[in-house]
Formats: structure tokens, sequence, C-alpha cells
């Protein structure tokens, strides 16, 4: 099985996954799909993560690095940034 992949109540939730449903989204709905997308492509080009097949660990790394962003914490909060990366990289163990 794929180091990427994690048992899930029966289910198997893998970091692509959380990416398109937990991180993408909430971004969309501050940002837009044009920033989200420039936010993801900056990250994953600057931390070399791939956003078509990222592993557990590429998706950690780009979820603290988008929380850090500051756009993001400009829109959010330094308090809501940091909530939110707990709660993205949760979604692989939830």
């Amino acid at each position: 099985m794929d180091a990427s992949y994690r048992p899930l109540g029966g289910m198997h939730v893998d970091a692509k996954t959380a990416l398109d449903t937990k991180i993408r989204p909430k971004l969309e709905e501050s940002f837009g799909t044009g920033m989200t997308d420039a936010i993801l492509s900056a990250y994953a080009q600057q931390l070399g993560v791939s956003l078509n097949l990222p592993t557990r660990d590429q998706y950690v790394q780009l979820a603290e690095a988008v929380a850090s962003d500051t756009r993001v914490r400009e829109m959010w909060g330094f308090s809501k940034a940091k909530f939110q990366a707990l709660a993205w990289k949760g979604a692989l163990r939830n």
C-alpha cells in the first residue's frame, strides 16, 4: 500500500484527496480559485511538492507553508491560520 494512504474508519484518505477536499476549498472560500491556485503552486514549487500526487509528508509541509503565508495570515489572522493548519494536518489522521 502506498505510504500516502492511511486507514480511516474502514476507508482510506490519501494526501491528494485531503488537498482537494480540505485545503483547496478552504482557500477558495477566502481567495477564489485563481489566488488559491497561485498560493498552492508557489509553495508546491518552493517545497518540491507534486500537487497531483503528494505524499503524506508533502501534504503536511504544504499545509504548514500555506498557513504561514502572509496573505493567509492577513486574511484569517495568525490564530485562525495556525488552527487551520492543525485541522488540515488532522484530516489525514481522522
